[in-house]
């Protein structure tokens, strides 16, 4: 039941996040996607309330998903710790939409702590699953962390982050919803339950 649950959450997470940064750009005419951070659309703009708490919903519903996958599946060490690692990067999320840009200290921290730790948790579990001789997953894992990774640090043209924000949670979002359509199917992903 948790598995199907979980899988569902995982899903509707990444729904919610994009429903919530759609309408508060089309609620927002004076934001630029080459100018500002896509933080501004939680200062700024007549749906503030619908991006920071489509955030803080996204986070909670990933919380769910990342719950689900630790007691379900990658019960090996590495994997546990990549889970964590992928709970404390929901749980930041959540804390972006509740600590907006205008509170500037705990919205940047939560902010860097949650693009650090879900690509932690997408490298750890990937290695781990690797190690589990689950090739297909764990690359699947690896190349979503190394892509994140490389659209964090590419040298965008622009000068807001929005665009680059956006591209570098894409990676995390299909993997959590690849996974999330086969724990909801009743599949078991990435199965390293016993080793390391």
């Amino acid at each position: 039941m948790l598995r199907r649950v979980s899988g569902a959450c995982g899903i509707a997470s990444q729904l919610a996040g994009l429903t919530a940064i759609l309408v508060a750009v089309l609620a927002s005419p004076s934001f630029s996607w080459t100018e500002n951070d896509l933080s501004v659309l939680g200062i700024e703009g007549s749906a503030t309330a619908v991006f920071n708490w489509g955030l803080v919903l996204t986070g909670l519903l990933s919380l769910v998903f990342a719950i689900g996958l630790r007691r379900n599946l990658l019960s090996s060490r590495l994997g546990e710790i990549g889970t964590f690692s992928l709970i404390l990067g929901s749980v930041s999320l959540s804390a972006i939409g509740i600590f907006p840009r205008s509170i500037n200290m705990p919205h940047d921290s939560a902010s860097i702590a949650f693009f650090v730790l879900i690509t932690l948790a997408l490298l750890l579990v990937g290695v781990a699953a690797v190690i589990a001789s689950q090739i297909r997953w764990g690359l699947l894992s690896l190349i979503a962390a190394a892509l994140m990774l490389a659209f964090m640090l590419a040298p965008w043209p622009w000068t807001g982050g929005a665009i680059e924000q956006l591209i570098s949670c894409l990676p995390w979002s299909l993997w959590t919803v690849i996974l999330g359509i086969r724990l909801l199917a009743g599949a078991q992903p990435i199965d390293v339950r016993g080793l390391l």
